[in-house]
C-alpha cells in the first residue's frame, strides 16, 4: 500500500533539494537531490524492495512535474517557453522517475541491512527432495 505521508515528505524534500543543489552544483545537483530523497523515502517505507522502488518512482514523477511548473512560473508564464518545457518534461521526467526509483531501492536496502545485518529473503527457496530409489 502506498504511504501518502512518505510520498509527500519525499516530494517536498526532493523539490527543495533540487532547487538548492541545482543552484549550488548546476549540472549534477538535481541528480544528487533525487537520489537522496529516494533513499530517505525508501528508508521510511520499510515494506519491501518493490514498495521502496514504487515510492521512489512516485517522488521522482511528482518532483519532475513540480519542477517543470516552477520553471514555467519563473519564466513569467510565457507562451514562447511552453514548447521547450513540453520537450524538457518529456525527456527529463522519466530520468527523475528512474533516479527516484534507484534511490528508493537503495533506501530499502539500507534499512533492511540495518535491521537484520543482511537482506531479508522475500521469496523462499524451493527445496527439492530426491527419493532414495532414484538413481542420479
Amino acid at each position: 500500500m502506498i504511504d501518502q505521508k512518505n510520498i509527500l515528505i519525499g516530494t517536498v524534500l526532493a523539490v527543495v533539494l533540487v532547487v538548492v543543489l541545482g543552484m549550488l552544483i548546476p549540472l549534477i545537483g538535481g541528480v544528487i537531490a533525487l537520489i537522496i530523497a529516494g533513499i530517505v523515502v525508501g528508508y521510511l517505507v520499510n515494506q519491501s524492495v518493490k514498495m521502496g522502488a514504487i515510492h521512489g518512482a512516485l517522488i521522482g514523477l511528482f518532483t519532475g512535474i513540480i519542477y517543470v511548473i516552477i520553471i514555467y512560473a519563473v519564466s513569467g508564464f510565457s507562451q514562447k517557453i511552453i514548447g521547450g518545457l513540453i520537450i524538457y518534461s518529456l525527456g527529463f521526467i522519466p530520468v527523475y522517475i528512474l533516479l527516484g526509483l534507484g534511490g528508493g531501492i537503495i533506501g530499502y536496502v539500507l534499512k533492511a541491512r540495518q535491521q537484520t545485518g543482511t537482506l531479508p529473503e522475500e521469496i523462499p527457496e524451493e527445496t527439492t527432495y530426491k527419493d532414495d530409489d532414484e538413481e542420479v
